[in-house]
C-alpha cells in the first residue's frame, strides 16, 4: 500500500466547500456544521478568482492538494452565485464537464435565497443579487456579508424546514428553464442534506 494509500486510509471523510472571495456569508454559515462530532473534515475555502471557471480551477487544485477521493466519501462542493446570467450559464456548463469531481452548487440570483428559505416560503422575485440582500433585511435588520445569521437567529433547528421550502420551490420549474432563468433558485439544501447525513 503506498503512503498516499494508506493516509486516505486513515483520516475521515473531506467535505471541502468552495466559496466567491468577497462574501463571508457562506463561510460563516457553513463554518456552523463542522462539530466535536462530525464524522467528517469540513474545509471551507475562498476562491479569489470570483468568475465560474476560475473558481472550478481553483476547487480542482484544492481537490489534488487535499489528496481527495470520492471513493473514499470526499465531496467537494463550488458554490457559485448565477446573478440571473445567461453567460455565466454556459460557462457553468463548460465547468461541469471539465471537472467531474466537483459538484457545482448554483444560487439564482444568489446564497442569501438560500437564507430566506428559513424565514419565508416564498421569496421575493428580485432582479439583481443586492436587492436579495435588500429583502434579508426584512427578516435581519441589519444583515450584511459579515452578519453570523447562523447564531443570531438560531438557524440550527431549522435546516429542515429551508429544506423542505427550497425543493418545493424548485420542483415548480420546468425543465425548458435554465438555472439562470429559475428565481429565485437554490441548491444549497443539497450540501445541508450531506453536512447533516454525515453528523
Amino acid at each position: 500500500m503506498s503512503r498516499a494509500q494508506s493516509y486516505k486510509r486513515q483520516r475521515s471523510p473531506i467535505i471541502l466547500i468552495v466559496c466567491e472571495g468577497r462574501n463571508k456569508t457562506e463561510r460563516i454559515y457553513f463554518s456552523h456544521y463542522q462539530t466535536r462530532d462530525s464524522s467528517y473534515r469540513l474545509l471551507i475555502k475562498d476562491s479569489e478568482a470570483t468568475d465560474v471557471m476560475g473558481m472550478a480551477k481553483r476547487t480542482s487544485y484544492l481537490y489534488s492538494h487535499y489528496q481527495m477521493d470520492g471513493a473514499i466519501g470526499d465531496k467537494a462542493f463550488c458554490l457559485i452565485d448565477m446573478d440571473l446570467n445567461r453567460d455565466k450559464y454556459e460557462v457553468y456548463l463548460k465547468a461541469k464537464r471539465k471537472f467531474p469531481q466537483i459538484q457545482f452548487i448554483v444560487s439564482n440570483p444568489c446564497f442569501e435565497i438560500w437564507l430566506l428559505y428559513h424565514f419565508t416560503e416564498n421569496p421575493k422575485v428580485e432582479c439583481t443579487s443586492q436587492a436579495v440582500k435588500e429583502q434579508m433585511k426584512k427578516y435581519v435588520p441589519d444583515y450584511n456579508e459579515s452578519t453570523d445569521v447562523f447564531t443570531l437567529c438560531n438557524l440550527q433547528d431549522e435546516y429542515a424546514k429551508a429544506i423542505n421550502r427550497s425543493e418545493k420551490k424548485n420542483s415548480f420549474y420546468g425543465a425548458d428553464k435554465t438555472l439562470a432563468e429559475r428565481n429565485p433558485y437554490t441548491e444549497v439544501q443539497d450540501v445541508i442534506a450531506v453536512l447533516k447525513e454525515s453528523q
